[in-house]
């Protein structure tokens, strides 16, 4: 069963990105990229969250099939995007992609190749989660280390130290020109946030139902860890190294607040918001299939010659209609055959 809050923040999230690839300039398309950082802690959350779900209740973890079904997921609207995008770049942009660019989309490489539209990046890193998650849990279960829960925090904790020290290095190294910032040894930390914050939510409930008692300070400290995104630049050194960890205990703070089925948030439960918070779940629930075609929906419809508000109302319509009809007659078709003949166990 979806959980609405979960899905109003993937609207958030999507709406924040195409707020940042449109044309506006104001502090909302500032920040909007984070939006990414957003739909990373969610993912580990939700991602960690079916496999210590499956773990709890049987003992075990099938994960062949945690893979294959991620797989049908996410692989066959992107490739079906992938075919697309290179039959429109060689016969309407006249901008034949080489072969590099295509291996490098195809083997989902593109956070530390040459990707034939920027925000594939994300995907890349998303795809080298699974695969690193998915081999951690397996000797995980084999060994029995998951109940050894001090064990499990703390080693969590090294890995996002480790990843935010090699993001450190790297900004200090390479500040004035951080070609390869998005490589997946550099972003992973916000996917291991969420994976942490999965884990206590499985394996230290009674911890997680004591924060939720203190919603207000939830939000508070939500908030400061949040806000320094909208102060300071988004290429400063601070928010490329300390920033962006504080942003991603500020969201998973986030996902405790808005994923109690209990006592849903303000927006999503107030009648007078109602109309709102259920078009941002919308997008929410559609936004894998928005997130992979808005690029190049706004390569096909953007003009110059556009005023800003005309083409950013174009774009956001477009993005969204094609996003929404693929994920109907690809995306969600795919997830179908899925769950017909690979059912979860759990």
């Amino acid at each position: 069963m979806r959980i609405r809050g979960l899905d109003f923040l993937r609207g958030i999230a999507i709406i924040g990105v195409l707020c940042r690839h449109s044309e506006m300039q104001n502090v909302i398309t500032r920040v909007g990229g984070f939006g990414v950082d957003l739909f990373f802690v969610l993912s580990g959350f939700l991602v960690a969250s079916l496999l210590f779900t499956e773990y709890q209740k049987t003992g075990s973890t099938n994960i062949g099939r945690f893979l294959i079904r991620r797989g049908f997921k996410i692989i066959p609207v992107f490739y079906v995007c992938l075919g697309l995008t290179i039959l429109i770049d060689t016969f309407y942009f006249n901008r034949t992609p080489t072969i590099l660019n295509i291996l490098t989309e195809a083997f989902f490489l593109q956070s530390y190749g040459v990707p034939m539209r920027f925000h594939t990046w994300s995907l890349s890193v998303e795809e080298h989660f699974y695969m690193i998650l998915a081999f951690l849990v397996f000797l995980a279960v084999k060994f029995k280390w998951l109940n050894y829960t001090k064990s499990v925090i703390v080693f969590l904790g090294a890995v996002i130290t480790l990843i935010f020290t090699m993001r450190l290095i790297f900004c200090l190294h390479h500040i004035e020109n951080p070609v390869n910032f998005f490589a997946t040894h550099l972003r992973a930390d916000g996917l291991f946030t969420g994976v942490l914050l999965s884990y206590l939510w499985h394996f230290k409930a009674s911890v997680i139902e004591r924060w939720k008692r203190r919603r207000l300070i939830l939000y508070l400290l939500a908030i400061v860890f949040i806000i320094p995104i909208f102060v300071f630049p988004s290429d400063s050194f601070f928010i490329l190294t300390f920033g962006y960890n504080l942003m991603h205990f500020g969201f998973a703070i986030l996902i405790i607040l808005f994923a109690d089925k209990n006592q849903e948030p303000f927006v999503i439960k107030h009648p007078y918001l109602k109309h709102i918070s259920i078009s941002i779940c919308f997008l929410g629930i559609n936004s894998y299939s928005i997130y992979l075609w808005h690029l190049l929906v706004k390569d096909l419809l953007f003009s110059e010659t556009q005023s800003v508000a005309f083409g950013t109302t174009i774009f956001f319509t477009a993005a969204i209609t094609f996003g929404v009809l693929s994920s109907f007659l690809i995306e969600k078709q795919f997830i179908k055959i899925r769950d017909r003949y690979f059912r979860r166990i759990v």
